[in-house]
């Protein structure tokens, strides 16, 4: 029987959680972009960010459990682990999709696609809903508080490598793919 999307612990003190790391990468992404609210456009731009600022920052080795990446067949990289989390962000309220103008990249359709026939049982699939439109998620005020109360206590190496996701983000997604996939521990799926 299907869970549904996992609650997301997400709290100001404690252990960082998978939860407060996508939500400070938002911060930064929107916080570096003023007065521009800029969002992430897309889970294949989310995921190749994740993978990048977890590993350059150490996140990765001390988040339990941090996100699982897989390379895809077309050159791509996937992670079951942020859609999911990224739904319960939504869930929660911290963050909300607003449609994107223009054509989602090809990345984006086919990683998901991935995810769904080789990374998510078939009985929770419904719980994954491919996007009608291409969509750029945003924090919410409540999102916005909680990611301003973890930046408080995040060390001043950490927010230096945060501060780059602006520049990170104007970057095309295949050069994104090209810096994640130098972070991938395993042979593309075939």
């Amino acid at each position: 029987m299907s869970s549904g999307i996992p609650h997301a612990n997400i709290a100001a003190t404690g252990p960082v959680t998978r939860g407060d790391f996508l939500m400070l990468l938002f911060w930064f992404a929107d916080t570096r972009a003023v007065p521009h609210v800029r969002g992430v456009a897309g889970l294949a731009r989310l995921t190749r960010l994740a993978l990048i600022l977890g590993e350059e920052t150490g996140m990765s080795r001390e988040i339990t459990p941090f996100f699982d990446f897989h390379p895809t067949p077309a050159g791509g990289v996937a992670s079951a682990d942020v859609w999911t989390e990224l739904l319960a962000l939504r869930a929660y309220q911290v963050i909300e999709p607003l449609p994107e103008p223009g054509v989602a990249p090809a990345e984006e359709a086919s990683e998901r696609t991935f995810l769904l026939a080789n990374h998510i049982p078939a009985h929770e699939r419904a719980h994954y809903p491919m996007p009608a439109q291409f969509e750029r998620d945003v924090l919410t005020n409540k999102g916005t508080f909680f990611a301003a109360k973890r930046e408080d206590q995040m060390v001043q190496r950490r927010i230096a490598v945060f501060q780059n996701i602006v520049e990170w983000n104007d970057k095309p997604l295949a050069a994104l793919t090209e810096r994640a996939a130098t972070y991938l521990r395993q042979v593309a799926a075939r």
